[in-house]
């Protein structure tokens, strides 16, 4: 009987002591901050009698990989309007090729 209370004490004491440490607190803080306005930058006008102005860039590296930026502006009586793109070309890593060979003497 002794013995029965003594597993039962333990049982006991060990689910009050799991209740206890599930016990948590969380405290959050949130802060808003206003986003920064966009930076537009003004774009210069062709000079005057031209229609627009057109550069073109091109850089390629060691591995094929190729990148080509086109900005072209357009002036009128309208205003300035500025028109860029960039594309780039990616070249496929080299296949690798494995040979193996396999000699037998008898």
């Amino acid at each position: 009987m002794k013995k029965d209370f003594g597993i039962v004490l333990v049982a006991v004491s060990l689910m009050s002591g799991a209740a206890m440490a599930q016990t948590t607190s969380y405290q959050t803080t949130t802060t808003t901050v206003p986003a920064a306005p966009p930076v537009v930058t003004p774009v210069a006008p062709p000079p005057p009698g031209t229609l627009s102005v057109t550069t073109e860039k091109k850089v390629q590296d060691a591995y094929g990989d190729s990148q080509t930026t086109r900005s072209t502006t357009y002036g009128g009586v309208n205003g300035t309007v500025s028109q860029s793109a960039t594309t780039t070309v990616q070249q496929p890593p080299p296949m690798v090729t494995t040979t193996t060979r396999t000699t037998t003497t008898n």
